[in-house]
């Protein structure tokens, strides 16, 4: 499940044609889904029902497409793989600024596919993610709420890609409809629904993830498939960053 943004088109094909393609995998088979939501914009959503009339690939949420309704991005993916793939042998949230090495997660780290309530994330540790309440703040949080705290109680997940076990897509779905909302998305879907199911744990692959655009070119373009990231961030300001980053890769694949 892919978050992406309306008029992401040009990321949407990138990734299609790159690492979300399953016929670079010899074994594995991957079904993407990109997550929107509504659009004020008529003709840009004629745009993204012509997409989808030739991917058959965009889920689109009632509600507006912005980034204080993330979270019902998240609820929307986990209800559709709920109600669409119970035969997954796992699930992947990823935002559509991210490439995932899925050759690597195949290789080294499919332990996932036999694991029960499991996430596996860049991992964050309770009273480590600070609370912000500086109304200047991309993601301020009224002071309503989590009230004298400084920061979030939860062992959670930084957002950008969360690789998610088999059995836990519906009870996360399940878990969601019964709590309150909250809108910062990975502190809620991550680690407030999560706190509130029995023997779930989370699996940090904190080293193997960059956000860091120049390492993860570098890190690819030198090393190719002995490049030890899973989830690196290509630069956003170059549209053809992902098929140059994924090309180095493929190079030392096959």
């Amino acid at each position: 499940m892919v978050y992406s943004s309306p008029d992401h088109f040009e990321r949407r094909e990138a990734l299609r044609k790159t690492f979300l393609n399953s016929t670079f995998y010899k074994q594995e088979t991957i079904r993407a889904i990109f997550l929107l939501g509504e659009v004020y914009n008529s003709s840009l959503q004629h745009i993204i029902e012509r997409e989808n009339l030739v991917f058959q690939d965009i889920i689109q949420g009632q509600f507006i497409d912005s980034y204080r309704n993330l979270t019902y991005k998240g609820v929307l993916g986990f209800k559709w793989i709920s109600e669409n793939c119970q035969n997954a042998e796992f699930a992947a949230k990823i935002d559509d600024d991210v490439i995932v090495n899925f050759f690597k997660i195949f290789q080294h780290l499919s332990f996932i596919k036999f694991k029960r309530r499991f996430l596996m994330c860049d991992k964050v540790n309770p009273n480590l993610y600070p609370i912000q309440r500086d109304t200047n703040e991309k993601w301020n949080v009224h002071n309503d709420v989590f009230k004298r705290m400084l920061r979030y109680p939860y062992t959670s997940c930084l957002g950008p890609a969360v690789f998610i076990s088999r059995d836990l897509i519906p009870i996360l779905y399940t878990t969601a409809s019964m709590s309150p909302f909250f809108w910062i998305e990975d502190i809620y879907l991550f680690g407030i629904l999560p706190s509130k199911i029995p023997a779930l744990v989370h699996h940090g692959i904190n080293q193997n993830v960059s956000y860091n655009y120049q390492y993860t070119a570098d890190c690819f373009g030198k090393h190719g498939k002995e490049c030890g990231l899973v989830v690196g961030m290509p630069d956003p300001e170059d549209n053809g960053a992902t098929v140059k980053i994924w090309n180095s890769l493929i190079k030392t694949i096959h």
